[in-house]
């Protein structure tokens, strides 16, 4: 099985300057396709902040890899680059450049996959560009206002970052792995840890503040919950999941953007995963890639065939996370109760 490839990029331009978006095809055959595989639905995925690998345990699934998994590297996030700093960037702005990434890989109308950061810029864009859409599953939203004690948090963590004060940055990485994984590192959330920690370090360095900001403090702080006119404008079924175990968000936070959807005439429905943090897709996999692969297949034309389950699957990022201290044979709970909450300098 192909494993190994160039890394491949895409430039676009959008008003915010251009952008070199870094991303990722994995096909039934191939972890690290180059192209999709024609004939196949698409399943285009919008990442966590911090964790631009997040979708490990989903692009490693069999089950899942019956689709042409798509996902890329947010601004200033992984290996995507960027020549200007906007004075502005939001869930307008991050949406304008997916349109335009979608636009230069020619990618036809998608199942989008979302989670987190990614659910802004995945609602916002199919607000934008509703016929691109053809099922939305979001994982964790972020999509309504940002609630008042969460704001505080993340100004405090964004205050302490640009501190410049001794381990101020590992400092503000526990306070996000409790706000994604609620205190519970298990083996594979902590390679991802330790994996995208250093990346993240150099994308927000100290040279590059203004783009941390940007992206860890503004577009959640200052984004605006979409109108019913706005959600109207959405005709693909929604699934909305929420952690049942997440400390930043409460159930009644996710049942008021499925109440906005219903309200717009959307088909809009919620599940609750119980015990899983706000980053729910890392360990909650086995129970969550079934739901995303049932409901896409849902939505698919009658008499749709997809592959047969494909044999032998890794994920594009197999190899780095095991460099970074995953052993997929801890797989039980029990494995992970004295693994300690650490990150690379």
């Amino acid at each position: 099985m192909n494993t190994d490839s160039a890394m491949p990029f895409i430039d676009i331009a959008s008003s915010t300057g251009r952008v070199r978006f870094h991303y990722t095809i994995s096909s039934p055959l191939c972890a690290n396709a180059e192209v999709i595989e024609p004939g196949l639905p698409i399943l285009l995925f919008f990442h966590a902040f911090a964790y631009h690998t997040i979708f490990h345990s989903q692009f490693s699934d069999p089950i899942l890899r019956r689709f042409n998994l798509v996902t890329f590297d947010l601004r200033w996030h992984g290996d995507t680059e960027s020549d200007t700093v906007p004075t502005k960037y939001g869930q307008e702005e991050a949406a304008e450049d997916v349109i335009a990434f979608i636009t230069a890989l020619q990618l036809p109308p998608c199942h989008f996959v979302a989670l987190d950061l990614g659910s802004i810029i995945a609602l916002q864009t199919a607000v934008m560009l509703p016929d691109q859409v053809l099922s939305l599953f979001i994982m964790s939203h972020t999509c309504l206002e940002e609630l008042p004690d969460v704001q505080q948090g993340r100004a405090e963590l964004y205050e302490l970052y640009i501190s410049g004060l001794p381990g101020a940055f590992v400092d503000v990485a526990t306070g996000y792995s409790q706000y994604a994984f609620s205190e519970i590192m298990k083996n594979l959330s902590q390679a991802l840890c330790n994996m995208s920690m250093p990346i993240n370090f150099r994308n927000w360095s100290a040279e590059c503040l203004q783009q941390y900001r940007l992206i860890s403090y503004d577009i959640f702080c200052n984004r605006k919950p979409q109108s019913i006119d706005s959600l109207s404008r959405i005709s693909c079924p929604v699934k909305l999941l929420h952690g049942g175990n997440s400390l930043v968000y409460p159930p009644s936070y996710t049942e008021r953007l499925r109440n906005s959807f219903q309200e717009a005439g959307v088909d809009a429905s919620m599940e609750i995963i119980a015990n899983a943090p706000h980053y729910l897709c890392v360990d909650y996999g086995n129970e969550i890639n079934g739901m995303i692969h049932d409901f896409v297949a849902q939505c698919l034309p009658k008499g749709s065939i997809l592959p047969p389950t494909p044999v032998n699957i890794i994920s594009p990022w197999d190899k780095v996370l095991r460099e970074h201290g995953w052993d997929p044979k801890r797989m039980n709970e029990f494995d992970d109760d004295d693994l300690i909450v650490s990150f690379p300098t």
